[in-house]
């Protein structure tokens, strides 16, 4: 029970179905029969009172910061518990301006429902979006064995053996016509650089880029190689970023990709790109070397 982790658009009210009546008798139509919700929404209260008057079809849902103080307190009891329940969350009613958490901290812990404001583009929508890129994006995806073993001993803030690390190498070797950001000609041309991020446990987030080239975003190379440590690469998502560096500001975002590790393939391989609302920058792509290996010999913390 619960080895899918599914994700949807957060509903702000809950909604209502009309029957017509006749002789003061709702009638109920076979169609909307059909869309019967199998799920009941219970409260939750404690994981203890879960466990005791509970059953799997039924569910609770958790505010973020429910769900955040959840997994720093009770990090296992949380995992345990979304083996045989599941657990929704939902963005806090404070984000009035539709933005969005991270949801790997909460798939970090095996919550099969992880609601997001899918109209707002950014980070968030493409960790999304790149985690359900693998089972042919059909929006369920089988949770790995530690977060759906009863008995697991996994703490999304602690993991511990049996665990494998790996030490992943990505050699950024070239791009090929990145598109032009700026709306003059002086601006669009572009001095790009590549940002390489990890997501996943605490410990596994983080990112390492390349220098910058300047004035070419036609074939730019930069052939650097950046070195990370992944302790669960089983929830780890690698996000691709190129960047046009600008010392005055902020860089501008130019094209992402972002996948699975478990998608991930090594050698050398084609990164096409996309825009910050999840388009196809074709035929814009960067040019890169893969290689994992089990440890972390020789890689620095």
């Amino acid at each position: 029970m619960c080895c899918q982790i599914m994700s949807q658009a957060p509903i702000s009210k809950p909604g209502f179905l009309l029957f017509p009546k006749q002789k003061s008798k709702p009638i109920l139509c076979p169609s909307l029969s059909a869309l019967v919700v199998y799920l009941k929404a219970v409260t939750f209260y404690s994981f203890t009172h879960s466990r005791e008057h509970y059953r799997f079809y039924e569910t609770s849902s958790f505010s973020e910061a429910k769900a955040k103080s959840l997994i720093k307190e009770a990090g296992n009891e949380f995992v345990l518990h979304n083996t045989w329940q599941l657990s929704r969350v939902y963005p806090s009613g404070l984000r009035t301006d539709s933005s969005n958490y991270n949801p790997q901290e909460f798939w970090n812990a095996g919550c099969q429902m992880v609601a997001l404001n899918m109209q707002t583009a950014g980070l968030e929508m493409d960790l999304c979006d790149g985690l359900f890129r693998q089972n042919a994006g059909s929006g369920y995806v089988l949770k790995p064995d530690f977060l759906r073993d009863t008995q697991s001993s996994f703490h999304p803030e602690r993991p511990i053996s049996p665990f494998k690390a790996q030490t992943l190498l990505i050699q950024v070797i070239s791009g090929q016509q990145l598109p032009k950001v700026g709306k003059t000609k002086e601006e669009s041309i572009v001095d790009p650089l590549v940002r390489v991020e990890i997501f996943g446990v605490r410990q596994d987030t983080t990112r390492q880029e390349t220098s910058y080239v300047e004035n070419n975003g036609f074939n730019p190379y930069w052939g650097q190689t950046l070195c990370f440590r992944v302790l669960v690469p089983e929830l780890a998502l690698l996000r691709f970023v190129v960047k046009d560096y600008d010392w005055k500001s902020r860089n501008d975002f130019i094209g992402q990709y972002t996948l699975p590790w478990n998608c991930m393939q090594q050698g050398y391989r084609h990164i096409h790109l996309l825009s910050k609302d999840g388009i196809s920058l074709h035929p814009a792509s960067i040019f890169v070397h893969i290689c994992t290996r089990e440890g972390l010999e020789g890689v620095e913390s």
